[in-house]
C-alpha cells in the first residue's frame, strides 16, 4: 500500500491543490479521494510533512480565524 510522503504532497502542489488555502482536514479529504486512508496519528504525520514543505519554501502557512493552520503555495494572497 502506498504511503503518504513528501513526494506525494509535492505532486499535489504541482497539480494545483494548494493554489488556494487548504486546512489539514481538506488535505485529508483530497488524499482519501485518491485512495489514501488517513486516520489518527497519520494526521499528525501529514501535518509534519506539510510543515517540512513550508520549511523548504514550497508551501507557506498561516492561522485562520479558528486558530487552525492552513497551507498554500508560496506567494498565495493572504486574504484568499
Amino acid at each position: 500500500m502506498a504511503k503518504v510522503n513528501k513526494e506525494l504532497l509535492k505532486k499535489l502542489v504541482d497539480a494545483g491543490l494548494f493554489d488556494n488555502w487548504k486546512t489539514i482536514e481538506e488535505v485529508v479529504v483530497k488524499l482519501e479521494q485518491k485512495g489514501y486512508s488517513i486516520k489518527g496519528k497519520q494526521v499528525s504525520l501529514l501535518s509534519q510533512l506539510l510543515t517540512y514543505l513550508c520549511q523548504e519554501d514550497i508551501l507557506e502557512r498561516e492561522k485562520d480565524e479558528k486558530e487552525c493552520w492552513k497551507y498554500g503555495k508560496i506567494g498565495i494572497n493572504s486574504n484568499g
